[in-house]
């Protein structure tokens, strides 16, 4: 079985375990997710079945969007709502905030929190932070691609609701952190909903309570590799090279379409029939559509 699963993660759980318990629930064995969430954090997070893991690296390039609520005023160890505070703010004000959040467009650089799976000598970060050891690291550019405030419910510490468009490698804590830094009253990140990955949504999602309570087989859950709007396309014209292509086997291209290995989706008569590679002048199956072939023709 090869394919994907489009899950809504509920906050309050590691990704690892939703994998774990899907895992469990169908009896898989070559599972895992295409791109951690926070545990505190909920929303469109992808599973992958088989060989569908190859694809991890192609899905860590889409650009993600993100629904966010920072609290103004106070500073934690974590950047989120789990942490130790280690600043709180007497009065805090939001005058300026627009022309703040604002400047956080673009190409920014941000350094890594110490809570998170990055290494550090051989040693994941979060680890040395649980023992109280706090590491150099090095700022990282990344790609705010847009960032925009929805609501701003102000109180005693303001809460600003936040929808973020960006770039791999972008934390969504430390954006939180680094906005309250630069408004001189610290910040955190309370809440966090992953709204889309590439042009899937989570109108293409299953609640993972459903999938372990009435999910009787995994395939139904696939989804659909039509949905990869930003993969290249690929459209095979002869029969033989769909044949080829459904029982597993390479295909050969007269006409070899891209310079560079490349992931694509693979088309024949208008159908989507499943994603692969091009290595030169060779297209490599990774997962086939689930779909009624004989009618392809």
């Amino acid at each position: 079985m090869n394919g994907i699963i489009n899950v809504i993660k509920p906050p309050l759980i590691t990704s690892y375990k939703v994998v774990e318990l899907i895992k469990r629930k169908f009896k898989v064995r070559h599972i895992g997710h295409l791109g951690v969430l926070d545990p505190i954090a909920s929303g469109l997070l992808q599973v992958a079945l088989g060989s569908a893991t190859k694809l991890f690296d192609y899905f860590l390039s889409l650009k993600k969007a993100y629904r966010v609520e920072l609290v103004l005023g106070i500073a934690t160890d974590t950047q989120d709502s789990a942490g130790t505070p280690t600043k709180i703010s007497d009065e805090v004000s939001i005058a300026g905030l627009e022309d703040v959040v604002n400047s956080f467009k673009g190409e920014i650089l941000q350094v890594p929190p110490m809570y998170s799976t990055l290494h550090y000598k051989g040693k994941r970060l979060y680890d040395l932070a649980r023992k109280g050891i706090e590491v150099p690291r090095e700022p990282r550019r990344v790609i705010v691609e847009s960032i925009n405030i929805l609501d701003i419910k102000e109180g005693e510490y303001p809460r600003v609701i936040l929808d973020v468009v960006c770039q791999k490698g972008t934390y969504i804590r430390t954006l939180c952190n680094d906005i309250g830094e630069k408004l001189g009253v610290g910040g955190y990140m309370a809440s966090l909903i992953r709204t889309r990955v590439g042009s899937v949504d989570l109108t293409k999602a299953y609640p993972l309570t459903e999938i372990l309570e009435r999910g009787s087989s995994i395939i139904d859950y696939f989804m659909p590799w039509s949905l990869l709007k930003e993969m290249r396309k690929i459209e095979l014209t002869i029969k033989k090279q769909k044949d080829d292509f459904i029982k597993g086997k390479s295909v050969p291209l007269f006409k070899p379409p891209f310079l560079k290995k490349e992931f694509v989706s693979v088309w024949y008569e208008g159908n989507c029939i499943g994603v692969g590679r091009v290595s030169q002048d060779t297209l490599s199956p990774i997962a086939i559509e689930r779909l009624d072939v004989s009618r392809l023709g």
